[in-house]
């Protein structure tokens, strides 16, 4: 097992920290695309600062916890360091090699006047279902940049689809009706990421043999780039992020 340090530097956009790695675990190749790259993201550091959502801006969102205070997602940190919410994935595809395409749309849903998911990644053109399961209207604004930016109303209890047609990351999505509300989208040339769910762990599949750059996005903790020789069943690949002192 071997666990990376990353030194925080700064918000959303950070300075790269590149280590090469070579990690080889199991016996020797047996298949072009079989083998995997996984491990668990943590923080170490001064708690990260989570403050109260203004619910009460919106009466039908404040009923919906019944006067419990709410917390921001934007820094999620399980007591054991686990980060969730960090996007992984490789820099580059493998020479000739994408992935599949998926053929299922990927849903974003607005629950509780908050987006769930909070990172999704897609790929080009790949539909993307917008979801209201809320019982009041939101609207959804693409921040996108190489892409057409939209901003469209959605009445409560609705869908909407959209795609994207070139790659970019990350475009953030947000709702002007609550300001608090905000999700990111990765729009990929292929399917080789992951997401770390709440235990902090992330796992890509089906990669062929070769060098990579494996990116760790996290949205207030920065981005840290590791390289990685595949040549079987990657790992133990772990990074934690460290606070500023």
């Amino acid at each position: 097992m071997l666990h990376l340090r990353a030194r925080r530097s700064g918000p959303v956009v950070a300075a790269w920290a590149l280590a090469a790695v070579v990690l080889v675990s199991g016996s020797a190749p047996a298949a072009a695309a079989d083998f995997s790259i996984s491990g668990t993201v943590t923080y170490e550091g001064e708690p990260l600062r989570r403050y109260p959502l203004r619910m009460d801006a919106d009466p039908n969102c404040a009923a919906m916890y019944d006067g419990k205070r709410v917390l921001s997602r934007d820094s999620l940190v399980a007591d054991d360091g686990a980060v969730e919410n960090v996007f992984v994935y490789l820099r580059e595809a493998p020479e000739g090699a994408a992935g599949d395409q998926p053929e299922e749309a990927v849903r974003l849903e607005q629950r509780g006047c908050l987006y769930t998911p909070r990172i999704i990644g897609v790929r080009v053109q790949q539909d993307i279902e917008i979801v209201n399961d809320d019982p009041t209207l939101h609207n959804v604004r693409a921040l996108a940049k190489a892409n057409r930016p939209f901003n469209i109303g959605q009445p409560s209890r609705g869908t909407r689809t959209k795609s994207f047609r070139a790659p970019e990351k990350p475009i953030q999505v947000k709702c002007d009706v609550h300001p608090w509300m905000s999700a990111y989208v990765f729009v990929m040339e292929h399917s080789f990421h992951s997401t770390t769910g709440s235990d902090g762990k992330y796992r890509i599949d089906a990669l062929p043999a070769g060098s990579y750059e494996l990116v760790f996005w996290h949205e207030k903790l920065g981005e840290q780039i590791v390289e990685v020789e595949v040549t079987a069943d990657v790992e133990g690949l772990n990074l934690t992020f460290e606070g500023s002192e």
